[in-house]
């Protein structure tokens, strides 16, 4: 678990020196088990205060926005990804989302705490919060894109090419919201690939 969380921060940092390098190790070194999660249990509920990095091992996840009264489905959390309550790590607040697993997986986190002493210490500046806050708003703005320019068929594609087997762990009442389609359209965008 410790060696797909150091990549992951790697990944993060780039090509680190020996001082961020052992700044990385330390973080890694931090991180502790939270829970064994099942399926419908959630990381995270709306309006709580956790300021905290999480390391989802291998499950899958999801982040439910509670806006306009219904819980649609904003985010996919693969496995061995670093994931946050931006509200919540980053600005103070409570969490404005839920987060839910919806395939079965161990999560590890490290407060933040930790990640501002650490990163203090070790002389990371902001790269982590930076480049992590940059995927995000990539991976949003690719599914506003997406929802903004994708027929619904192209959109269940390219859902299932990033999450093969999210058929398998999302509702369908899910999925719709995920892909911001009703119901129905959705169950004729399957019936047509079924018949094909």
């Amino acid at each position: 678990m410790n060696t797909h969380i150091f990549q992951r921060l790697i990944e993060l940092y780039g090509n680190p020196g020996d001082v961020v390098d052992f700044g990385i190790q330390a973080l890694v070194g931090e991180f502790e088990f939270i829970q064994h999660i099942s399926k419908g249990k959630n990381v995270w509920s709306l309006d709580e205060e956790k300021p905290t990095l999480y390391f989802n091992e291998h499950g899958v996840l999801a982040e439910f926005s509670a806006r306009g009264g219904k819980g649609n489905c904003i985010r996919i959390i693969p496995p061995n990804s670093l994931f946050w309550s931006e509200s919540s790590f980053l600005l103070g607040a409570k969490t404005d989302s839920s987060m839910r697993c919806i395939k079965e997986s161990r999560i590890y986190g490290i407060s933040g705490m930790n990640v501002q002493q650490i990163t203090a210490e070790y002389g990371l500046g902001y790269k982590l919060a930076n480049n992590l806050t940059a995927l995000d708003i990539k991976l949003y703005r690719s599914r506003t894109w997406d929802l903004s320019l994708l027929r619904p068929a192209e959109r269940l594609k390219k859902a299932l090419g990033e999450n093969p087997s999210l058929l398998s762990f999302i509702t369908r009442d899910e999925l719709a919201g995920y892909l911001g389609l009703s119901r129905s359209t959705l169950f004729r965008v399957l019936n047509t690939w079924h018949h094909e």
